[in-house]
């Protein structure tokens, strides 16, 4: 699923987030900023070095480094809550928001992200859905410089579905509020 919200391209698929085409990837990590094995493996030890230099990050907070061997421009690793923990609901507005502004900060034409804090962390996908799009549709009205595209790139079927939904629902209501020229399907 595809949209043009403003002057953003926002895309939903399935897959990978490593193999799909873009200037960013985002990452999910612990606050310790470990890497998995795959990542590591995928990425080489220059980013696991910059994450260890860095050190430490917040849950609801991301941090930016070079991609290593991938073939991205940079890694943004970003810290999502566990559902349960408290606060999750601002905690992934705040980690999906940090990813937004690095990208754009860092002068990033494209990001994908996967759907934070959903899986191991026990995010429910339609909370996650709604959290996580609200916060990039909004950030499609900042004056953006340098984002066009951001893709949502989610593991499974249930995921996809409830992401396709809640951005259908989005783009209804912003098209009821604001126009057809401000969201296009």
């Amino acid at each position: 699923m595809k949209a043009r919200i403003n002057r953003i391209t926002v895309e939903i698929c399935q897959g990978d987030t490593l193999s799909v085409s873009a200037a960013a990837v985002v990452v999910e990590t612990d606050t310790n900023l470990s890497l998995s094995p795959y990542l590591l493996q995928k990425a080489g030890p220059d980013v696991q070095r910059a994450c260890r230099e860095i050190g430490w990050c917040d849950v609801g907070s991301a941090v930016i480094t070079g991609a290593g061997w991938l073939p991205f421009e940079r890694i943004i690793h970003a810290v999502g809550p566990r559902w349960g923990e408290g606060s999750e609901r601002a905690r992934l507005a705040s980690v999906t928001m940090e990813c937004l502004r690095l990208a754009e900060t860092n002068r990033l034409k494209s990001l994908v992200l996967p759907a934070i804090s959903t899986g191991p962390l026990g995010y429910p996908a339609e909370s996650c859905a709604r959290t996580m799009l609200t916060q990039i549709v909004n950030f499609t009205f900042e004056d953006l410089k340098h984002l066009k595209r951001i893709v949502i790139c989610v593991t499974s079927d249930p995921i996809l579905q409830a992401f396709q939904d809640e951005l259908g629902q989005q783009l209804a209501s912003l098209s009821q509020t604001s126009g057809p020229t401000q969201a296009q399907a």
